[in-house]
Formats: structure tokens, sequence, C-alpha cells
């Protein structure tokens, strides 16, 4: 299972980051009568949402502890060579659910993507993109690739071929497969990136993105009806509805909680709710897992709650800064986990006690995270950023260099 991302400053365009992992924008301070454009307050300039960061690196958290612990039962005895009720027996069925991380990833990168896009050009949209998931993404391809070839992995050894459809980040179109399983989350953000980069080249306005999210959940409703293949790969139905709620509820916190923006979060929730509970088609296999539909209705609605505090200004006091630093080493902690992980449990899981061992690499893999982040991604994002920002994008042909 997937996701991913971290920044650094605020308000710098090109530090703003992606997915779930972005900078705060400011707060409006006086909410208009009406949800027309208003000029952003002071107040939040230079800060980051501090609630956000902390929420997405839990959800990268769950994500790493289960995709260690929480697997299917075949899962688990292929990784640790002996079955989940001999090394987890009683919290396995609890640490399943850290599966719908991925959920709460796609409910943050709706709120996100869509608040650092906010008076970008296309131009700006596009560099920011890129140079905030591709330089992180190339380099977990690559230490993925070297430890499974290198190594003796659960994942086997798949042919080069995928590798290189992997660092395009569309082997989902080519039909190839992940190379690592996570990578099944960025499909869905980039075409997110994708669609919405459409009102972001008009201009994002209150009316337009709220008109987005009407037709993209009107596009995820019918294309699977409609049996429309290339639509459904488009729209993503089953995550449509976490980054459309997470859209409305930016909404709310630039502007101000209206009827309309209420009633997008209902149907988007009421949908999570249909995919995330249908039997086949769904979010969920559940052939392979089937807990109580209770705790998965809890716990979907507990994410939306978290963001609407969020968006609702509830959790403006926290500020701590160690959020923020927790927050930059998401991305990469989701990307660099699961090979290395499932490496070291597959290696050592019969040799030290399984707890101490998840531990110990969960703590590892959050330090790799910071070092790769500080010392490897950054600099190449800066450089990236740098150099796309002084080249030309329109379809005329560069300067004949002369001499």
């Amino acid at each position: 299972m997937t996701l991913r991302e971290d920044a650094v400053v605020a308000v710098k365009a090109e530090e703003v980051p992606a997915g779930e992992l972005a900078t705060a924008h400011v707060r409006v301070t006086q909410a208009p009568s009406e949800p027309k454009e208003a000029a952003p307050s002071m107040r939040g300039k230079g800060q980051r949402l501090a609630a956000l960061d902390g929420l997405r690196f839990l959800a990268a958290v769950a994500v790493v502890v289960f995709h260690f612990t929480g697997q299917t039962p075949d899962t688990m005895e292929h990784i640790w060579g002996r079955p989940y009720q001999a090394i987890f027996p009683d919290s396995h069925r609890y640490l399943a659910f850290g599966r719908l991380g991925v959920d709460l990833f796609f409910l943050i990168s709706g709120f996100v993507i869509c608040m650092s896009a906010w008076g970008r050009s296309p131009r700006d949209f596009f560099i920011s993109r890129v140079t905030r998931l591709y330089p992180m993404y190339w380099i977990g391809v690559l230490v993925s690739a070297a430890v499974i070839y290198l190594f003796d992995t659960p994942m086997g050894h798949p042919n080069p071929r995928v590798v290189f459809a992997n660092l395009t980040m569309l082997q989902k179109p080519l039909g190839v497969d992940n190379l690592d399983s996570v990578y099944w989350t960025l499909w869905p953000e980039l075409c997110f990136y994708l669609t919405f980069s459409v009102v972001v080249w008009k201009g994002l306005t209150y009316t337009r993105v709220a008109v987005f999210a009407g037709i993209w959940t009107v596009a995820a409703v019918l294309a699977p009806a409609a049996d429309l293949p290339l639509l459904t790969v488009l729209v993503n139905p089953v995550s449509a509805p976490f980054f459309i709620a997470g859209m409305a509820f930016y909404l709310m916190y630039r502007f101000r909680a209206t009827p309309l923006l209420w009633g997008i979060v209902l149907m988007s929730w009421l949908l999570a709710m249909h995919f995330i509970l249908t039997p086949h088609g769904g979010r969920l296999d559940w052939d392979t897992w089937h807990p109580w539909r209770g705790w998965l209705v809890l716990t979907i609605t507990g994410f939306f709650a978290l963001i609407a505090a969020i968006a609702l200004g509830w959790t403006s006091r926290i500020q701590w800064r160690w959020l923020s630093v927790a927050g930059t080493m998401t991305f990469p902690l989701y990307l660099l986990h699961d090979v290395i992980g499932l490496t070291v449990a597959h290696h050592f899981g019969d040799r030290m006690d399984p707890r101490l061992l998840v531990v110990s690499t969960v703590a590892a893999l959050v330090l790799l995270a910071y070092v790769v982040h500080r010392l490897v991604e950054r600099p190449i994002a800066k450089y990236m950023r740098r150099w796309l920002n002084s080249a030309s994008f329109g379809l005329e042909a560069p300067a004949v260099r002369r001499g």
C-alpha cells in the first residue's frame, strides 16, 4: 500500500510541497457575507499548518506499521516466515487498520493542493508539482531497485523494464506492475494534478473550485456505471471522494463554511462509505480482510472530522515546530519504508523479538527519511526548480547558439 510528502517553508512558492505534504497558506480572518475572494490576512504568513503536518506524519507511520505487522495472513507468512498468530496474535487485527492511512493522505492532499495552487500560474503549479514529487520518487525507485536486485527480498526480481516504466510514474496506464506496492497511490495524485490544472489555468476562485468538485463527483459516479474505462482510470472513483472533500474543507478554511461546502463534504463522505464497504470493486479486498464494518465507518468519519477541525480553525493554536519537521519526513518515509523494511523483517524476523525489530526498524527509517530529505531530495529539488524556472515553456524554438 501507499503515500506521500513534505516541505520546509510556507509562503515561498518554490518550496510549497505536494500531495499530503504542503505548507499552510494564510487564513482569511474576516469571512465575507458571501464566499467571494478576500485578501488573505498577514497573520498566517510564513506559517505552516502544524496540525496538518502532524496528521500526515501519523498517517505515514500508520501505513508503515501496517506493512510490517497488519497485512493479510498469507503476506505476513511470506514476509516473516511464520503465521501472524505466532508474531502479533493480539495486535494484528488492530494494526491492519493502518492501511486506511492512505485515505487520510488523499483528504489532506485535496486540502493542500488547493491551498498551494491558489494564486499561482499554471507554469508555477506545474513546476511546484514536478519538483515536489519526482526527485524523491526517483530516489525511492532507485533505492528500492538496488535493494531488490542486490538482496534476497520478499519482492522477487522483476524484469528490469519494470524499473524504467516506474521511473515515469506512469506504470498504471502502461499496464506495468508497481516496483513497490506503495506506488499505487501516486497515480490518483497525478490524475488530480492533471485535472485540477485546468482550474488553475482558468484561475482559482471559490466558485470554480466548487464547480470542479461537483463535476468530479458526478464523473466518479457515472464513469464506472457507463463502463468508460479511460474516464474511470482518470477520475479514480474510489479515491475521488477524499480529494473532493479535502478541497471543500480548504474552501471552508480560506473563506467560511457554507451549506454548499457542507453538502459537498456530506456527498463525499457518503461515496467514501460506499466504496469502503463495497465487497468487490471498492476500496478494500473483502476476500483478504473483512473487519467489522462499524470500525471502518468510525475510522473514515474520524478522518473527515479531523480535517474539518483544521478547516474550521479549531487547531490554529497548534504551532509546535517539531510537527512541521515531522511533516518534511512523510514523503521520504512513505517511499523508502516498504522494500527496505520488509527485507529487514524477512532476514531478521526469526533472530530477534518481532516487536523490537519493528520499533527499531521504524525509528531507523524515520531517521533515514530525514537524512535523505535534507541531504539528497531537497538539493535536487532546488536545482531542478531553478532549472525549470529558467526554461521556456512556449512552443517556439530556443535561440540558435552561435559560434
